[in-house]
């Protein structure tokens, strides 16, 4: 079985964890799966609804129990999480390859944006062993916009595990971006958001601008994709055994993300 994505509409972790759910993941696995990740920062409500052109679309609501979740904290979480839930070695591998990825390109986003230094700092691993005892000094994120991405790996890793489906995949298109401007905890930025880029850049995913001012590709969800290991491809022109549709969460004039097992 091969995965398939076209992110022609752009992707996030919730549109990827819907579009599984869609192409036939099940949905009361999926949500109380998701449910049990919000929990661990939160208290939530996960829902879907179907749009107009039979989409998935996933609807989180949450209010957090603190404002500070380190990459360090989230790594944890989601061991505990994935212990709970019996998730298999691969689908952990590529879970916290995801989380891996977003952290690093916080704490580089955050270097290069002087005004984002208030959210990494470092904490020490203490190594125990017969012979030695040393501290290992590590830079780390505060995942303030990207707390909910325990919630999106839980999905991913949960519905690709119900699907039986791989951990690598491929675009039938380049990722769109959007455009304008985001709006978030210090200020205005365009699109793509920092850490989206640097994701794009390291790990030489295909990206373009638009087709709309809105932002379309997240961080959480190119960190996604990323550890998907995703790289385009032609139209694969084999019989299509699963397919998934989702939407974000407005009905932009844009097609929905797509998935495909084939």
């Amino acid at each position: 079985m091969k995965l398939y994505i076209d992110p022609t509409g752009g992707i996030a972790g919730d549109m990827f964890a819907a579009a599984l759910i869609s192409a036939g993941a099940d949905e009361s696995q999926m949500l109380n799966a998701m449910t049990l990740a919000a929990e661990k920062i939160g208290n939530a409500r996960i829902s879907t609804s179907v749009t107009h052109d039979k989409a998935l679309r996933l609807h989180i609501a949450i209010e957090h129990h603190h404002g500070h979740l380190s990459g360090h904290k989230a790594y944890h979480l989601l061991e505990a999480i994935f212990e709970e839930l019996g998730i298999k070695k691969e689908y952990q591998d590529f879970g916290f390859k995801a989380l891996q990825v977003l952290v690093e390109a916080e704490i580089k986003a955050h270097k290069e944006n002087t005004f984002l230094t208030d959210h990494i700092h470092a904490h020490h691993h203490h190594h125990h062993d017969d012979t030695d005892h040393h501290h290992e000094h590590k830079e780390d994120a505060y995942l303030h916009e990207a707390q909910d991405i325990l919630i999106d790996i839980t999905g991913a890793v949960m519905g690709l595990q119900l699907l039986g489906a791989p951990t690598k995949a491929n675009l039938l298109a380049p990722v769109s971006f959007g455009g304008g401007h985001i709006t978030f905890s210090h200020g205005h930025l365009p699109v793509p958001a920092p850490a989206t880029k640097i994701i794009f850049d390291k790990h030489s995913l295909p990206g373009q601008m638009g087709p709309i001012d809105k932002e379309l590709s997240t961080p959480t969800g190119s960190a996604i994709l990323a550890a998907l290991s995703g790289e385009i491809v032609s139209e694969h022109g084999l019989e299509v055994k699963k397919e998934g549709t989702s939407r974000g969460g407005k009905d932009f004039p844009i097609p929905p993300l797509k998935i495909q097992l084939v």
